[in-house]
C-alpha cells in the first residue's frame, strides 16, 4: 500500500461521531452478560429466602389444586404468579445490563436499516474465518473450558465431603451445600468478570483499529469541514463586499466625516437626544476613503481634517461608540459643526425676510 494510504492515523472527533451515528462503538457482550448475572446474584443474596418461600407456597397451591382443575386457568394463574415473583430479578438484571452498556459507550439510537449484505452467506463465512472470527471462537472455547473447570471443581469438592455427610441432618447438609455453592458461584463470577474486562479491552482495541484513518482521509475531512481554500477565500471576499455595501449605505446618516486627509476616513453619527456617545458607522482607507468622502459631499455632510483624531478613530470597530478619552476632541468638532449649522440657518432666515414694501 503506498505511503499516505495506510490507516495509521488516530480517528478524528468527526470520524468518531460518524461511527457512533452508525452504531459503531467499543462494546463487550461478555461484560453486559456478567453485569446481568451480577444483578441476579445480588437479588438472590438479599431476597433469596423470600424467593424460595414464594416458590414453595406456589408449588403447594399447584399441588393442592387451589387454582382449580382447568389446565388453561391453572396455567394462567401459575404464569402470573411466577412472573410476579421473577419480576424483581428480571428488572435488576435489565438495570445492571443497561448500566454496563452506558458505561461502555452510552445509549445509541439509529434508524433500522435492512442490508442484503448481512444476508449474504459469503460475508458470514468471511467473518467466521477472519482473524476476528478466530478470536471470537477462542473466547467461546475459553468460556467453555472455564465453565467445565468450575463444574469439575464443584463435583470434586462435593465428592470429597460426601463421607462426612452420612450422619448429618438436613440443616447441616443445607449449610454445607450452600457454602460450597456460594464459593463456587463467587469464584465463577470473579473469573468471568476478569474475562469480560479483557474482552472489553480487546473490543476497544479492535474498534480503535477499525476507525483509523489515512493521511488522505484526514485531508479530505479537513477540506469538507473547512471548505476548499479558493471557495473559502471567495466566500470571505463576498462577505467583505456585502459588509462594505451596508457600510456605504450608512454614510448618508453620518453627522461628520473626519479625514487624515488623504489616507483614511471615519464617519461618525451622533444624536444628542438618542445616543450616549458618537458612533462609528463607516471607515475606510484609500479608494474606500475617497468613496466615503464623495458620498458625504453629495449629502452635504461636513468633512473635517484632523490627522491624530482620524488615526485614533480608525482603530475602532464599525458600530462601536467612541471611548471617553476621545470625547473632548470629538466634542470640539461637533460644536464647530453645530455653530456652522446655526450660522447657516441664521443666514438662510435673513435671506427669507421680506424687504420693506416687498413680498417674499
Amino acid at each position: 500500500m503506498p505511503e499516505g494510504h495506510e490507516k495509521i492515523e488516530k480517528a478524528t472527533p468527526r470520524r468518531r461521531q460518524k461511527a457512533r451515528e452508525k452504531g459503531q462503538t467499543a462494546r463487550s457482550r461478555e461484560l453486559t452478560s456478567i453485569a446481568g448475572t451480577a444483578g441476579i446474584l445480588l437479588m438472590f443474596y438479599f431476597a433469596g429466602d423470600s424467593f424460595l418461600k414464594n416458590m414453595t407456597v406456589e408449588t403447594g397451591k399447584l399441588l393442592g389444586l387451589q387454582y382449580g382443575q382447568d389446565p388453561i386457568t391453572v396455567m394462567k394463574a401459575a404464569s402470573y404468579k411466577m412472573l410476579w415473583t421473577l419480576m424483581p430479578f428480571l428488572g435488576t438484571t435489565a438495570i445492571f445490563a443497561i448500566i454496563a452498556g452506558l458505561l461502555q459507550g452510552g445509549i445509541i439510537l439509529k434508524p433500522l436499516e435492512f442490508s442484503f449484505e448481512k444476508l449474504n452467506p459469503l460475508n458470514g463465512f468471511k467473518r467466521l474465518f477472519s482473524i476476528y472470527g478466530l478470536v471470537d471462537s477462542i473466547k467461546s472455547l475459553l468460556k467453555f473450558v472455564v465453565g467445565g473447570f468450575m463444574f469439575y471443581y464443584i463435583i470434586k469438592n462435593l465428592i470429597s465431603i460426601l463421607p462426612f455427610t452420612a450422619n448429618m441432618d438436613i440443616r447441616g447438609l443445607q449449610e454445607i451445600s450452600s457454602r460450597l455453592i456460594s464459593k463456587a458461584v463467587l469464584s465463577a463470577v470473579v473469573i468471568f468478570l476478569i474475562l469480560a474486562i479483557m474482552d472489553y479491552l480487546y473490543e476497544r482495541w479492535r474498534f480503535e483499529r477499525s476507525i483509523r484513518m489515512t493521511k488522505e482521509e484526514i485531508k479530505e475531512e479537513y477540506k469538507e469541514s473547512e471548505g476548499e481554500p479558493l471557495i473559502k477565500s471567495r466566500i470571505k471576499s463576498l462577505q467583505k463586499d456585502m459588509a462594505r455595501k451596508r457600510m456605504m449605505q450608512e454614510v448618508p446618516k453620518a453627522t461628520v466625516v473626519i479625514t487624515n486627509p488623504t489616507h483614511i476616513v471615519v464617519a461618525l453619527r451622533y444624536k444628542r437626544d438618542e445616543m450616549s456617545a458618537p458612533e462609528v458607522i463607516a471607515k475606510g482607507a484609500g479608494f474606500i476613503a475617497e468613496k466615503i468622502k464623495e458620498i458625504a459631499r453629495k449629502h452635504h455632510i461636513p468633512v473635517v481634517e484632523d490627522k491624530l483624531l482620524a488615526r485614533a478613530l480608525y482603530k475602532l470597530k464599525i458600530n462601536s461608540y467612541i471611548p471617553e478619552e476621545l470625547y473632548r476632541a470629538v466634542a470640539k468638532i461637533l460644536a464647530y459643526i453645530y455653530r456652522l449649522k446655526a450660522v447657516g440657518c441664521s443666514l438662510q432666515a435673513n435671506s427669507l425676510q421680506p424687504k420693506q414694501g416687498g413680498q417674499v
